[in-house]
């Protein structure tokens, strides 16, 4: 029972829903005129619609030709009648039954242009009325380009929108100005690549086409210049004529085929084509007479592009190959409608085939960009890696070919310092013996002489125990065995070490500094009469030099003291440690008996193993 009432109910809707669609009043088609009366400098005369305007209809700076055409209404329309018109040229208003409703775009019809745009023209129902209605057009014409008036459409302005207007502005406007706004977005784009690399690429080349394409584009879609028409116009043919020429320099760049004559020749005739293009006032017959060479060419390049492409054998070349040839053949669809001679509706194929293949081949150029810098990036970053490897390798091998030199330094400066030492008090302790076996020394000499043997081998003994090279360690153990040496004299030792900051040092020369120290001691000691020795031993970083200095307060030097021995050897020692020495007096003691001595020396000090 339950299935039954659902079937009925279900078979009962279905039942209202068809009468209801059958109530539904249908929509009414839109009427198409197709016929005009049209008024022009010469008589009156009926012309079927689509028409174009004969050069002996208007003036050629500009005038007015009326289109008069009729349709009849048997009943009056309940809702407003709209008016399709798919293209008017240059401009014009429309009046319906004597009343003038307005015109294409605001504003005088001289300073508009309606040419390249569709308009849905809703009148209202009062301007309507019974039988026949006359529907006037009137036309503003001048010799910069084709003239004339479509066929007419009147209907329902949701019928007409939907049927016609809606796609054909979508196509006529809205995707031409989103082509122009991409054009230039590439242009900008590309010309600061150029700019980048910094010589004749072809995204420079790439860059200034689609900025003159552009500006072309833009125009078409522009119903209002912010300027003199007459200067619009100019700009108009200017960037189309510009655009063509920069496409052949643009696809001559990728190849790699363009050389400076030939752009510098191409941009010169532009130039010059341009400007008298401005001076003719757009004359038509120049314009076609100018654009020969370029058509030429353009039917050329492809031709050679496809030979360059069979030598290379590469797909951008390939793809750039078959961009040009399909701008060929877009050129050659427009061509009859450039130059007057094809059906007055119409659009031009140039602007979209121009466009879409610059997008694509923009795409392309920047996919290789893209491309080249991720390539770049990964070649960059193994390099690095590479860079990084070898750095470590050859800083590994300069600190053990560094260490290696120091050890090998070391050991030569202990067998120099050993062989010293078998050359210096070695043999001076050989020969005391043979003179003690002989009688020939007494016992005061023999004692000086082991003293100051004993002293040397402390010496050597300091230096070589210093196995770090460090000179605050060498300086410490010397103070330590001067003191004990000196512990039972009256002479007091005053020491100053501020070395913490100083390189490691060759033992050679911190055994001949200590020498030249020692030596100065025992002359105080022997000579001076001295009660009081100040030690100074200071480094300067800056200068990277060592100061030595011993001061005492004794009888001061004479000359026999500096013409000694004593004074010779201190002067040798200091040249072997590449330093200057001084010998002074020291004026500690403020006496004249007692003017005191000051030793000196100065040693320019390198770190170990340095150049």
């Amino acid at each position: 029972m339950f299935y039954r009432l659902a079937l009925w109910t279900f078979l009962a809707l279905c039942l209202l829903n068809a009468g209801g669609v059958q109530a539904a009043k249908p929509e009414q088609p839109p009427t198409e005129l197709k016929l005009a009366l049209m008024k022009g400098l010469g008589p009156e005369k009926v012309v079927n619609l689509p028409h174009m305007m004969a050069a002996t209809d208007f003036e050629p700076k500009g005038s007015l030709v009326s289109y008069k055409l009729q349709i009849d209404l048997p009943t009056l329309p309940e809702e407003p009648l709209a008016i399709y018109v798919p293209k008017m040229s240059l401009a014009g208003n429309v009046s319906v039954n004597g009343q003038f409703f307005g015109a294409c775009e605001p504003g005088q019809l001289q300073e508009v242009r309606c040419l390249h745009l569709p308009y849905l023209i809703d009148i209202p129902i009062s301007f309507w009325k019974l039988g026949t209605n006359d529907i006037r057009f009137e036309i503003y014409a001048n010799a910069r380009q084709s003239n004339g008036l479509s066929s007419v459409w009147v209907g329902h302005f949701e019928t007409l929108h939907r049927r016609f207007f809606l796609w054909q502005y979508w196509l006529q406007v809205d995707l031409m100005t989103g082509l122009s706004w991409l054009s230039g977005l590439l242009g900008v784009m590309a010309l600061a690549v150029g700019v980048v690399l910094r010589k004749d690429s072809v995204y420079f080349w790439f860059g200034l086409t689609s900025l003159a394409n552009a500006v072309a584009t833009s125009s078409v879609v522009m119903s209002r210049p912010m300027m003199d028409l007459d200067v619009f116009s100019w700009i108009v043919f200017a960037s189309r004529f510009a655009s063509g020429h920069l496409l052949l320099l643009m696809f001559a760049s990728f190849f790699e085929r363009l050389k400076p004559r030939i752009y510098w020749g191409v941009l010169a005739y532009t130039v010059l084509s341009v400007a008298l293009i401005g001076l003719s006032d757009s004359n038509r017959t120049l314009l076609t007479t100018l654009y020969l060479p370029l058509l030429l060419a353009i039917f050329l390049m492809p031709a050679l592009m496809l030979y360059w492409t069979w030598k290379s054998r590469e797909i951008t070349h390939i793809f750039a190959t078959t961009m040009m040839a399909l701008i060929t053949v877009a050129i050659s669809l427009d061509w009859p409608r450039f130059t007057g001679k094809s059906a007055f509706v119409g659009m031009y194929f140039i602007p979209y085939a121009y466009s879409g293949i610059l997008f694509m081949f923009g795409s392309m150029l920047f996919s290789l960009l893209v491309f080249a810098l991720i390539s770049s990036q990964n070649q960059s970053a193994e390099l690095e890696m590479k860079v990084k490897q070898r750095t470590a390798e050859l800083n590994a091998l300069h600190d053990q070919l560094l260490n290696t030199e120091i050890d090998r330094s070391r050991i030569q400066e202990r067998q120099h310092m050993l062989q010293d030492m078998h050359d210096g008090f070695g043999s001076q302790l050989v020969i005391a013996k043979m003179m003690v076996e002989q009688n020939q020394m007494s016992q005061e000499a023999l004692g000086r002489l082991l003293e100051e043997s004993i002293g040397d081998l402390y010496l050597l003994v300091d230096t070589l125990g210093n196995s770090d090279n460090y000179l605050p360690n060498a300086l410490v153990d010397f103070r330590f065995r001067t003191q004990q040496r000196l512990a039972g004299t009256s002479l007091k030792l005053h020491w100053n070490l501020q070395v913490d900051h100083a390189p490691e040092v060759s033992p050679k020369v911190v055994l001949q500094i200590l020498r030249l120290v020692q030596e100065a001691l025992n002359n105080a000691l022997k000579h001076a009469k001295a009660t009081n020795i100040h030690l100074d031993f200071t480094y300067d970083a800056v200068g990277s030099q060592l100061t030595v200095s011993v001061a005492d307060d004794g009888v001061g030097i004479s000359e026999k003291t500096v013409r000694g021995q004593g004074q010779k050897n201190m002067m040798a020692r200091a040249r072997t440690t590449g330093g200057k020495l001084s010998v002074t007096n020291s004026n500690l003691s403020f006496s004249n008996s007692q003017p005191g001595t000051l030793v000196q020396l100065v040693v320019p000090l390198h770190p170990l193993g340095s150049v």
